[in-house]
């Protein structure tokens, strides 16, 4: 018996390790590098040379030491801000800040070292811009700006049509994830050509046109990034555009946020088209109510190593919708159908009754009483005056 126990826990333990080794395999796709060569001031390879690339925001850091052709890489990073330090014995420190790298990116950075003493160090500030080695078409929407983008429904699927060449787009009234939400249009493809990413694993509905899978949090997003054209071959999934979405991290700090959200139809302006319809219902606009309301935090497990990052969010919508339909008159409950035979704003042209038995109409529309039918006269009552 105490065999068997052991075994299954054995078997348990191998299948939740599987699982979370299983777990980054996606994520790996929205890793990005950073890479680049240590020269002097004279232009002349530096190998040896330290290189250190710290994450700005977890402070998690990673070193490694430039080859014999002074090149060194630093592949896997998760998408965010560097700061990249390169040091050797007999020369100043070089340091680039604030080196913004996105998902799936591959960034080369440079370093000329100056001669001097290992404790100075020089802020490579006047260099160009980071080369961005890859060559697709691409955008990039960091956190900060779909923070105060205004989304229907706080959903940040709005955010690719922000880039050139997205058009379409569909979305009900809540912004709610449907099996039409999303449905872009990416340089000339077809919606269903399209595929969404979270994190490096695919997100969209299998059996609709190119809808993506749940609502995202705004919150929790760190980047929006659109690719629409001259990816690399691992995009093979689909022929349109690329839509990716990565989470936030925790960080070293404990921090975290609270929202509220509230609308109803006096917050919200009627439509022209109640406004012109002429009914009395629709002179203000259709009664809803909504109410959004989420969290958010994150923080350490362990500093600078480990850490967490989660969030919730709730919606409450109720909506009711307003039609308008036409029903039969008092005359035309007692078989008299002569409105019938004008011009009204119902019909396009005179509708005729017709004797069922010969074919040819009633005269002046009216069905004589000896013709209604006690069932037909009792359905025409259920409706209302």
């Amino acid at each position: 018996m105490s065999q068997f126990i052991r075994g299954v826990t054995r078997a348990i333990v191998v299948a939740c390790a599987s699982l979370l080794l299983a777990v980054p395999a996606a994520a790996q796709f929205d890793r990005g590098q950073i890479s680049g060569t240590v020269k002097d001031a004279q232009g002349a390879v530096v190998p040896g040379a330290t290189v250190t690339v710290t994450n700005n925001q977890t402070q998690v850091a990673s070193t490694t030491v430039s080859d014999g052709s002074g090149f060194f890489t630093f592949p896997n990073l998760p998408a965010g801000r560097y700061t990249i330090a390169s040091e050797l014995q007999g020369f100043k420190k070089a340091v680039r800040n604030d080196v913004q790298l996105d998902a799936a990116g591959s960034l080369k950075l440079d370093f000329t070292l100056e001669t001097g003493a290992l404790t100075e160090s020089v802020t490579v500030t006047a260099e160009t811009t980071p080369l961005q080695t890859d060559v697709a078409v691409r955008k990039t929407i960091e956190s900060k700006d779909i923070e105060q983008l205004s989304f229907n429904g706080r959903n940040p699927i709005g955010v690719p049509a922000l880039k050139a060449g997205v058009v379409g787009g569909n979305f009900n009234n809540a912004g709610f994830a449907s099996l039409t939400t999303g449905g872009f249009n990416i340089n000339g493809s077809r919606s269903d050509e399209n595929t969404i990413f979270v994190d490096g694993a695919v997100a969209v509905r299998t059996r609709s046109t190119g809808a993506i899978i749940g609502v995202q949090n705004v919150d929790v997003v760190q980047e929006v990034q659109v690719l629409t054209a001259n990816y690399m071959p691992e995009y093979g999934r689909a022929s349109g555009g690329q839509i990716r979405f990565v989470t936030k991290s925790g960080t070293n700090r404990f921090s975290g946020s609270g929202s509220y959200f509230y609308r109803d139809e006096s917050l919200q302006a009627n439509t022209w088209t109640r406004n012109h319809s002429g009914n009395l219902t629709d002179r203000h606009a259709a009664p809803f109510n909504y109410k959004q309301y989420g969290y958010s935090f994150g923080g350490p497990i362990q500093k600078d190593r480990m850490f967490f990052f989660g969030a919730q969010e709730w919606v409450n919508f109720f909506q009711v919708q307003t039609n308008t339909a036409t029903v039969p008159t008092e005359a035309m409950r007692h078989g008299d159908f002569s409105q019938l035979l004008g011009t009204n704003p119902f019909f396009s042209s005179p509708q005729t009754v017709r004797d069922p038995l010969t074919g040819e109409p009633f005269p002046n529309n009216v069905i004589p009483q000896n013709r209604l039918s006690p069932k037909g006269v009792a359905l025409m009552n259920l409706y209302p005056l």
